[in-house]
């Protein structure tokens, strides 16, 4: 009796041990999210999946504000399409943001 009683609280335990193990896994995800979103390519870095994605993820979104705000805004003057033109920057920072909810260990 005694012997089934320890088995039972086992895998109750493990099963407690299993919903942590699931539930932090998520918090870590959402966390990268957000994180992702106040700085594109952190978010990888956090969740701790792969420094490259977020390497590269970060220095597109830099390199293209770089040109950007350098090379194409100064020369579209007061025309509304200067957004369009930003549109690039925008989907690179989302797509990143994507990844990072997606990634799984």
């Amino acid at each position: 009796m005694e012997r089934n009683e320890l088995r039972e609280l086992k895998r109750e335990l493990l099963k407690e041990i299993d919903v942590l193990i699931r539930e932090h896994k998520s918090f870590k995800r959402r966390i990268s999210v957000i994180a992702n979103l106040f700085i594109p390519g952190l978010g990888f870095v956090i969740y701790g999946s792969s420094y490259l994605k977020g390497f590269v993820s970060f220095a597109l979104f830099v390199l293209y504000n770089l040109f950007y705000f350098k090379m194409i805004s100064p020369h579209l003057g007061e025309t509304a399409i200067y957004i369009l033109f930003y549109i690039p920057a925008i989907i690179i920072w989302f797509v990143s943001s994507v990844m990072v909810g997606m990634l799984d260990d």
